[in-house]
């Protein structure tokens, strides 16, 4: 064999080395863009659930705030709401000076232990039924009170108010969630 034939042999012996290098290194580089893809692949779904719990996490915790914003407005509103009921509700005690006012003036009075009452604040209008069922303690009339009456005993040591102002505001309690509740009825 000649120079010529032997160059010509080891040239195409190292192109076919060369053409099995490019093909490995080719093939090398797929598999390395294929464990890079699949690399990438797992962050990208590891950051979208991190980012998929961080979403949720802060949707929770807007939602939960909004709840607690939305129950105090609930709760300032019933309280504004109870407040204006309450001032409703003296308004209309007058209402109950009625044609059976006197009994249940009579009635209010026999609530009271029975003591020498020596003082009885009472509606003016109330004087002369107060003087009738108090004839020896002083009727002092009283344009704040609506009904009923404010009575001092012993020396100023027992005082007993038992005014329809009075009874409203310890009955409130129990009332309102009664009226709320037929407030809310209503609206709904």
């Amino acid at each position: 064999m000649g120079s010529e034939h032997l160059l010509t042999a080891l040239r195409c012996e190292g192109e076919k080395k060369a053409e099995i290098i490019r093909q490995e290194a080719a093939a090398a580089a797929d598999r390395l863009k294929n464990e890079a893809g699949a690399g990438l692949a797992r962050v990208r779904e590891k950051f979208s659930l991190e980012q998929a719990r961080a979403i949720a996490a802060e949707e929770s915790a807007i939602l939960a705030e909004a709840e607690r914003t939305a129950r105090r407005l609930w709760l300032a509103a019933v309280e504004d709401l109870a407040g204006r009921l309450f001032e409703l509700a003296q308004g209309l005690l007058p209402s109950l000076r009625g044609k059976e006012y006197p009994e249940i003036f009579s009635l209010l009075v026999g609530e009271l232990s029975p003591l020498e009452w020596e003082t009885v604040r009472v509606n003016p209008e109330d004087a002369a039924l107060a003087a009738r069922h108090f004839p020896r303690a002083r009727i002092v009339p009283d344009p704040a009170i609506r009904g009923g009456m404010a009575t001092v005993a012993a020396g100023g040591l027992i005082e007993i108010n038992n005014t329809l102002e009075k009874r409203l505001e310890r009955g409130w309690p129990e009332l309102l969630p009664v009226i709320i509740k037929e407030t809310e009825q209503c609206v709904n």
